[in-house]
């Protein structure tokens, strides 16, 4: 137990995501500027992968536990690889049944073992990450439609991290005879 404890204090360890920022005192206080291109499915991928890292540091579980028991089910669902609906009823019933148990031990072991910690400590990078996921489906939600709607997704994103808002910019591959942007996207300033 003691190694730990000195482990832990000379890494500064954590799993609320660590001092990474104490790391770099020394370096000035400027606003880094990082730029990755990507295709659809993938900004969909990281979004959602920022989404449940958020979700996770929020006690959060549902989602995550839902796509593991599930991912069977799911899987021969879509490929129509199920033998019959009696074949399929059966395994829908045996996900669902794990489902709700892991659920369960989870909530349970997550109340039992997390200590709470500081939110603007724990929830530091978490924010950030809420940050990249937010801009993405912001940006994405807009260009599906551009009229908008009354759904959260067209709300502006509201920062809860100490960094500024990211910038989502989307890119539509060119096709004959259709001008590659409407005036009305991200890429125009919408955002």
């Amino acid at each position: 137990m003691a190694l730990w404890y000195a482990m832990a204090m000379a890494h500064r360890l954590s799993s609320c995501g660590g001092n990474d920022m104490d790391e770099k005192k020394s370096a000035p206080a400027e606003i880094e500027t990082v730029t990755i291109t990507m295709n659809r499915p993938v900004a969909e991928a990281v979004a959602k992968a920022c989404e449940m890292y958020l979700r996770l540091h929020l006690g959060q579980f549902e989602d995550l536990i839902d796509e593991l028991c599930m991912a069977k089910f799911y899987a021969a669902l879509e490929n129509d690889s199920f033998d019959g609906k009696e074949e399929r009823d059966e395994i829908f019933h045996i996900s669902i049944d794990r489902r709700n148990i892991m659920q369960e031990e989870v909530d349970k072991l997550y109340k039992r073992y997390v200590l709470s910690a500081p939110l603007d400590y724990c929830m530091r990078i978490p924010y950030r990450a809420e940050q990249v996921w937010l801009a993405i489906r912001h940006a994405l939600a807009w260009h599906d439609n551009p009229k908008g709607d009354y759904t959260v997704q067209y709300d502006k994103p509201l920062n809860r991290s100490d960094q500024p808002q990211p910038m989502a910019q989307l890119y539509e591959a060119p096709t004959e005879g259709k001008s590659v942007c409407d005036d009305k996207c991200a890429v125009c300033g919408r955002y």
